[in-house]
């Protein structure tokens, strides 16, 4: 008889308890197993911050981006990035930078994928024509100045690598938009940022 009466205190008492210890994680931003922080999407994002943007051309130099670098690898968006900083940014041989982006022109022209859960669809043209170069920049961008629609306004930008094979890319580059208060903004060598 005790059981009963008092189960459903219980199991208030309880549930109220795990709940308030949960909220407590959650708000301190800690993680304690059986607690968990869910700050998966909840990260506090400085005034400015670093990404990637790629421009890919055609053979007759035609461009198309700036654009997110998601449709350059057939693995999940997130992951992109960090190969691409790995092989980019954090490592200094040349040939092993030049055969990455052979290999992944070569990958867009012959073996497109399409878009699947956290995997985006290929780079394409508009026109279809097979892609010949391609251009990695890093940016700086801004969540009040930069339009968050439009890939091309940055605050600054900065060539990290160009694989042009059949010299098709111009001398002048993508065309950036830069945002309101930004400095110049050009798309010359890894200093510029």
């Amino acid at each position: 008889m005790f059981r009963t009466r008092h189960l459903p205190a219980v199991i208030l008492g309880t549930a109220t308890a795990y709940l308030g210890a949960q909220l407590w994680h959650t708000v301190r931003d800690r993680n304690r197993w059986p607690f968990c922080a869910y700050n998966m999407f909840n990260y506090r994002v400085p005034e400015t911050w670093e990404q990637l943007r790629i421009v890919l051309y055609d053979d007759r130099g035609r461009t198309t981006g700036p654009q997110d670098p998601w449709g350059l690898l057939p693995v999940e968006f997130f992951r992109v990035v960090s190969i691409l900083e790995s092989v980019l940014i954090g490592n200094q041989d040349e040939k092993l930078k030049e055969a990455f982006c052979e290999r992944t022109l070569h990958r867009l022209n012959t073996a497109r994928w399409p878009d699947f859960d956290e995997v985006r669809a290929s780079a394409t043209l508009p026109d279809g024509r097979p892609f010949a170069a391609l251009e990695v920049y890093l940016v700086e961008v801004d969540a009040v100045r930069c339009d968050p629609r439009d890939r091309a306004s940055v605050l600054g930008a900065a060539l990290l690598h160009r694989h042009d094979p059949g010299r098709v890319t111009g001398p002048d580059g993508p065309r950036w938009r830069p945002a309101a208060g930004s400095r110049a903004v050009s798309g010359g060598v890894r200093g510029d940022i």
